[in-house]
């Protein structure tokens, strides 16, 4: 794949299908990465001491509209942080990205990110970052459903 662009959105989704891990990282890879990053955000068993038997995530209408701002976003101050560290990756970074939501088992990916780039510093970084800020800024809620009958709303925003 040969392109002009530093970074190739290839991705970037709020669904409710699963999210394939594979699939994302066979997405971002190509002959040029020498680095493949890949975060996966799973639904586990517990929190704070407490069994959780299962997650919901709910969405405002906005939110994929805002998951590819912050995207764009996101890309544009690490390529300009890394232009005054030495310019322009030397290939394309190459990003897929999705946030699911609904009803999530344990297990369930709830939120993957792939990254690819000639080196490992350049997919760390963006990975890294693409991650935090979807998680500080997309509007996404989680709700636990306690294994004991309770519930609560985790770090919703506002």
């Amino acid at each position: 794949m040969t392109t002009t662009e530093p970074v190739e959105v290839l991705h970037a989704a709020v669904t409710t299908a699963p999210l394939d891990e594979a699939a994302a990282r066979a997405a971002v890879d190509a002959p040029d990465a020498g680095a493949v990053v890949l975060f996966s955000g799973v639904v586990r068993d517990h929190d704070d001491g407490r069994g959780v038997a299962r997650l919901s995530y709910t969405a405002h209408p906005s939110a994929q509209a805002t998951l590819r701002s912050v995207v764009d976003a996101t890309v544009g101050e690490v390529l300009a942080a890394a232009g005054t560290a030495g310019g322009a990756p030397e290939r394309p970074l190459r990003v897929w990205i999705a946030h699911r939501v609904g009803e999530l088992a344990i297990g369930d990916a709830a939120f993957v990110c792939a990254v690819s780039a000639a080196h490992r510093g350049e997919a760390f970084r963006l990975c890294s970052e693409l991650v935090d800020r979807v998680k500080a800024e997309v509007p996404i809620w989680k709700e636990q459903f306690f294994d004991d009958g309770g519930s609560e709303w985790v770090a919703a925003l506002g």
